[in-house]
């Protein structure tokens, strides 16, 4: 997305938010949301990442009280049995309530966001009413303890409530000081919009770069940092028209035309009140301003050998780098909150990190929603916050601060493995990056009447990057994805059983909602479990091609078998094999294809990874009833002819 600078105040001050709590706001039925500082938001889709960041704009930003509607009020449907239960809905339904089929939705009376700011500065602690400014609790809560730290900091609470008039059919909006205010009897008092306006937040809006018609950012800074210049820069720019549209009006090819046009049938004689001729004719930019040339002006770049071409002909992500870096030029406030929703959603994966990293280090404070992992990268883990929605409802996840060593080395994949997840609601967690690979290339090979893991929201990540996988590894990284609201599903080896491998099993068990364990062999095994010998052996034979013997050049027999998983695991030659394998089971050349068989329909998968894939997206149901443990069963070799 692009953005644009929004409101700002540019008094020198520092603020930050401790604390936001919404009550019935749009699909919010309840959040209390304590950040220590920053705050990226992200999630899964209608989770409510840009209801957040208006949610602080309500409170914060004087002029975003106006976009308030009637469905700001949270609503929800009334449950079968209490539907049944209730008395029939009069034909003069109540506002409160709308009819969808057959069922009601019931909407709450009023919304409130609260919001608690601390680290304000003392001359914005001057326009605060008094009584207002209460002791900040160590949770970021105000303070209701009549003992309180005297030396503790101070914070201020600022209430928007929404409400809805019935009678009046009016949307009723107030910001006020819960700390001085009794809504119960509609007693508030009022935050007035100036101490709202004195508080350095800034929203980043989306537009377009490089304006200097009126409004736009670059015409914005252009008039901040010099009025004068930029007042004489444009009266230069008038004088210079007028002049050129002075000559081009007197050009011997102009005055010729225009008084042949004039000539027509006496047309000269009847415009006014004497005959009229090309020296009364002039030409003027719209409505004869200057900001009316200004408004048709587009930028244009030279990026390369192509020349000067206009900014849309460089692509979309140019645009966004340029809307971007206007919007921080002008936000460029020390200490302020900075409040952007879809950020980085047009930008290049290194640009949108570039650009989130320099935002949170000049910004007092950052609120940002994003679908870009790459923007989340730009944070600490701690400040990461999922949006999830579990059986309608909306809920948020944080990573807890931790000592625990092993936890700390589980952190350092969210950044390499559970960020690219983030948008997904469940995440299947591999003993290694192999087994990623082998079943993402099975997946891939579904026929389209399959539907893929990506359409049952799984997203397969691997317990480690390479030698540091493996089973005790899952646990942690389950652990990790649990804190952050994932569905978790664990996908394991069935080794020997022992009392490690026992004790292994449980530790994935007790972390995961659902394991699915492969059947004895590993990965390397369940590529080829129930396929016949020769085709096996066929694939088998491309290991020559990377330099390595094929264990079953003279011997296609089971033992052999087990000595290629071997290479297999040790070579990691996954995927190269899993791609000669699926070659080999195409259909044959002279195979008919017909409405009801097509031959993309007809492709034969391993049975093992087929069933492995097939596990893994019914345990991805939230409403899956099936075994916590799923054991896959072993598929026999087909026998070969004598």
């Amino acid at each position: 997305m692009q953005y644009l600078w929004g409101h700002v105040c540019w008094m020198i001050a520092a603020v930050r938010v401790t604390r936001l709590r919404i009550s019935g706001f749009r699909g919010w039925k309840h959040l209390d949301l304590r950040p220590d500082r920053h705050v990226v938001l992200a999630g899964i889709p209608r989770a409510g990442r840009t209801d957040i960041i208006e949610a602080l704009a309500r409170v914060l930003d004087p002029d975003a009280a106006r976009g308030a509607a009637l469905t700001d009020l949270y609503q929800e449907g009334v449950a079968a049995t209490e539907e049944a239960a209730a008395p029939a809905v009069p034909e003069e339904a109540d506002e409160g309530a709308v009819q969808s089929d057959l069922s009601w939705v019931a909407r709450v009376d009023a919304a409130e966001i609260e919001v608690t700011l601390t680290d304000l500065d003392p001359d914005v602690q001057q326009l605060v009413a008094d009584g207002a400014l209460e002791p900040l609790d160590p949770s970021g809560t105000a303070s209701e303890d009549a003992d309180a730290n005297p030396d503790a900091p101070l914070c201020m609470r600022m209430t928007y409530r929404l409400s809805y008039d019935s009678d009046a059919e009016v949307l009723e909006t107030v910001v006020f000081y819960p700390a001085r205010s009794t809504p119960a009897v509609g007693d508030y008092l009022r935050v007035p919009a100036a101490t709202r306006r004195a508080l350095p937040v800034i929203t980043l809006n989306a537009g377009v770069p490089l304006q200097l018609r009126a409004g736009g950012n670059l015409r914005r800074f252009i008039d901040e940092r010099d009025p004068k210049a930029a007042a004489a820069a444009f009266e230069t720019l008038r004088s210079a028209v007028a002049e050129a549209v002075g000559s081009l009006s007197a050009d011997p090819a102009i005055t010729e035309a225009v008084d042949a046009v004039l000539a027509v049938g006496g047309t000269a004689s009847r415009l006014g009140e004497g005959t009229i001729s090309a020296r009364d004719v002039g030409f003027l930019a719209e409505d004869g301003t200057v900001a009316a040339l200004l408004r048709t002006l587009r930028a244009a770049l030279r990026l390369d050998d192509s020349g000067l071409l206009a900014l849309p002909s460089h692509g979309s992500t140019v645009t966004a780098i340029l809307s971007m870096a206007e919007a921080m030029l002008l936000a460029n406030v020390p200490g302020a909150v900075v409040l952007a929703d879809d950020f980085g959603d047009q930008l290049d994966a290194a640009t949108a990190e570039h650009l989130a990293s320099l935002t949170r280090s000049q910004a007092g404070q950052v609120w940002l929603s994003t679908r870009r992992p790459e923007v989340a990268r730009a944070f600490e883990p701690g400040e990461v916050v999922r949006l999830v929605r579990h059986g309608g409802l909306r809920g948020h996840h944080q990573i807890a601060k931790t000592t625990d060593r092993k936890k700390l080395a589980a952190l350092r994949q969210l950044h390499t493995q559970l960020l690219s997840a983030f948008t997904a609601p469940v995440v299947a967690i591999t003993e290694g990056p192999h087994d990623v690979a082998v079943l993402s290339m099975a997946d891939r090979r579904y026929p389209p009447s399959k539907l893929p893991l990506s359409a049952h929201g799984v997203r397969l990540v691997a317990a480690g990057t390479g030698g540091d996988g493996g089973i005790d590894q899952i646990p942690r990284i389950a652990e990790l994805a649990q804190q952050l609201g994932f569905r978790v599903i664990g996908m394991i080896d069935r080794d020997k059983e022992t009392p490690q491998s026992v004790e292994q099993t449980a530790a994935v068990q007790a972390a995961c909602d659902v394991v699915v364990r492969l059947p004895p062999g590993a990965i390397e095994r369940a590529m080829v479990a129930g396929l016949d010998l020769a085709t096996v052996a066929v694939a088998s034979a491309l290991l020559t091609d990377y330099g390595v013997p094929d264990p079953l050049a003279a011997d296609s027999s089971e033992s052999a078998v087990t000595q290629l998983c071997k290479v297999l695991h040790k070579k990691g030659l996954h995927e190269p094999l899993l791609e000669a394998l699926y070659s080999e089971l195409q259909p044959a050349p002279g195979h008919t294809q017909t409405h009801e068989h097509p031959l993309s329909e007809v492709v034969v998968h391993p049975p093992v990874l087929a069933a492995a894939l097939d596990a893994i997206a019914q345990a991805a149901n939230a409403a899956y009833s099936g075994p916590k443990l799923v054991d896959l069963p072993e598929v026999a070799r087909p026998q070969t002819e004598q």
